[in-house]
């Protein structure tokens, strides 16, 4: 037998390639036991550290699918991050050391209200994505380094074109294991186009979250002014309504005595009871207002739910609107948040036009970098390189008529949905605006109306106590003054409710723009001088040319009533009160 070189056994296995070819796509065949212990030898002639490579993958694979099956919360979890919640919410809070101001309130719910709290965040996130954004406008520096190894050598020859011989002998040009690693600084000079443009959206959308905040603190502000002014009133009260609440069901037993005893004609005796019903009711429901409002008013501060604290009146509550209805329009065109909000999206909306037609053009990538290949058989093994690519997608541009009808439907969304809105803010304005001076004719109404009430009451007092009509009168007037006393500082609390929702609705952020600190006494501080600075009318105010700014006409009647919010009340000791001076500006 001939020996057959191993020239012509890589010959005839070329020839036998496409008859194993065409058995294989003629159907599957089985393995006979030859051909698997021929499949078994190639398996053991491997490496044995390719071996211990495909064994680690195997493995690694394994174990990936065993731990993503989900695990469900344990009621011992839920109840641990039930209490760590709960000891977050009150930790980092200064205690209250006294009868707690409208200042103090404010500056607590700005601190430690968790609306505002996750306001201030969603703002820090922004800011921190535009960081990242910025970032993205570098160059990209990419390294990179590898191993490769092979249980054999990569060898090839080659074979004549027109003969169909070999024309060489099998030959190698790289080693069975290798390192590479390269360093590369790439500039693609479309995507810094796109980043640009991306970082500058994340400015916007960081600004925007930025009038969020402030919007969330107008909202809480009103809230807690809201509250505040129902609790002071209704404490204030407390004393004289436990006190005439007592009389009354004191008179009640007296009235079911008789009844029992008949000293009074029976259906006297009923309709005595009836009346002390309603009025023990009336003034029941006046102390059940004074514990709601109070709980209230400690949520919106923050404090824990139960606690004791109470609540000290301003040493001077200025109720005079200094400002025009047409100064307060111009200020809310330009101070509401929801307004500068929406400018930003407009910007945003610009800002992906422009985008948008970017990426029509043609992409320059620049690169530049060092290469090292640990290759014996090469001959430098460290080389240096740089160079240009240019990419352009043409059926792309097919696109633009398309690119361009959806910019110009963005852009006319965002201006109707902004002349909107500034229509809805301006409703807002006119609306507190005349809430106020609602309020102050109501003020002055129920200020009189508790006057009357509170001499009749002293002149029931006076009477002959021994009939039982008079008692029955006396307890009846004498509810009747609290009532009245508590719709007339009611009235008050509506007055300086309504002041509040005007500067709210005008866009008067209650902090100034810059706080040297955020301790509750720096805040306290800020919200003090910066409630003086407005009300004393020395708010700063936009100067909106005539031809824009809107006009609002006011009624004869309207204007005579312009001057009804010069109501300046000492409420700390809340005096008998005194009809209402309506001065005109």
């Amino acid at each position: 037998m001939q020996a057959i070189s191993g020239s012509e056994k890589r010959a005839r296995q070329r020839h036998a390639a496409p008859e194993a070819l065409g058995m294989a796509e003629s159907g599957p065949a089985e393995l006979s036991s030859a051909e698997l212990g021929s499949a078994q030898d190639a398996v053991r002639s491997l490496s044995p550290r390719l071996r211990a490579v495909l064994a680690t993958l195997a493995a690694a694979g394994i174990l990936a699918g065993c731990a993503a099956s989900p695990e469900r919360l344990t009621l011992a979890e839920q109840i641990s991050h039930a209490a760590a919640d709960r000891n977050a919410l009150y930790t980092s809070q200064e205690p209250v050391s006294g009868p707690v101001r409208l200042e103090e309130a404010l500056a607590r719910a700005l601190k430690y209200n968790l609306d505002h709290r996750v306001a201030l965040m969603e703002r820090a996130l922004e800011e921190r994505l535009g960081d990242s954004a910025q970032m993205d406008l570098l160059p990209q520096l990419a390294g990179r380094a590898g191993l490769r190894t092979r249980d054999n050598v990569s060898a090839s020859s080659s074979r004549s074109v027109e003969s169909g011989q070999q024309s060489l002998e099998p030959s190698t040009s790289s080693d069975r294991d290798a390192g590479t690693a390269d360093l590369q600084l790439s500039l693609n000079v479309l995507d810094f186009g796109l980043s640009y443009f991306g970082a500058q959206a994340q400015g916007n959308r960081a600004l925007a979250a930025e009038e969020r905040r402030r919007r969330v603190v107008l909202t809480v502000a009103d809230e807690v002014r809201s509250a505040y002014w129902e609790a002071v009133t209704a404490e204030q009260l407390a004393p004289r309504v436990r006190s005439v609440l007592a009389e009354a069901r004191e008179a009640l037993a007296f009235a079911r005595q008789a009844e029992t005893e008949r000293l009074m004609p029976p259906l006297e005796t009923l309709q005595f009871q009836r009346a002390m019903l309603e009025t023990i009711q009336q003034l029941e429901g006046l102390e059940s207002e004074l514990a709601s409002a109070k709980a209230e008013l400690a949520g919106l501060m923050g404090l824990p739910p139960g606690t004791s604290y109470s609540l000290a009146p301003p040493r001077q509550s200025n109720t005079r609107l200094p400002y025009r209805l047409p100064d307060l329009e111009a200020v809310a065109m330009v101070e509401r948040p929801e307004i500068r909000e929406e400018l930003y999206n407009a910007r945003n909306v610009a800002i992906e036009a422009r985008s948008q037609m970017l990426s029509l053009m043609p992409g320059a990538n620049l690169f530049a970098g060092v290469n090292y290949d640990s290759n014996s058989f090469l001959l430098n093994q460290s080389w240096a390189d740089a160079g240009i690519q240019v990419t352009w997608n043409l059926l792309r541009v097919l696109s633009l008529p398309g690119m361009q009808a959806e910019a110009q439907a963005r852009e006319e969304l965002s201006d109707a949905r902004r002349l909107a809105l500034r229509m809805a803010i301006l409703t807002q304005v006119n609306v507190a605006y005349r809430r106020y001076q609602r309020a102050t004719g109501q003020y002055a109404r129920a200020a009189e109306l508790q006057q009357v009430e509170q001499r009749i009451a002293e002149a029931t007092r006076s009477a002959e106590e021994s009939d039982a009509q008079n008692r029955l009168e006396r307890v009846r007037a004498a509810a009747a003054a609290v009532l009245a006393q508590r719709a007339r500082n009611r009235a008050f609390a509506e007055v300086n409710n309504a002041l509040g929702a005007i500067y709210a609705a005008s866009g008067f952020d209650p902090l100034p723009e810059t706080i040297a600190d955020h301790d509750l006494a720096t805040l306290q501080a800020a919200i003090a001088s910066r409630a003086a600075e407005i009300a004393s009318g020395r708010a700063r105010l936009p100067d909106i040319p005539e031809s824009t700014a809107p006009t609002a006409s006011l009624e004869p009647a309207t204007r005579a009533q312009v001057g009804m919010g010069a109501i300046a009340t000492d409420y700390a000791m809340l005096p008998p009160p005194r009809p209402a001076n309506p001065a005109r500006e």
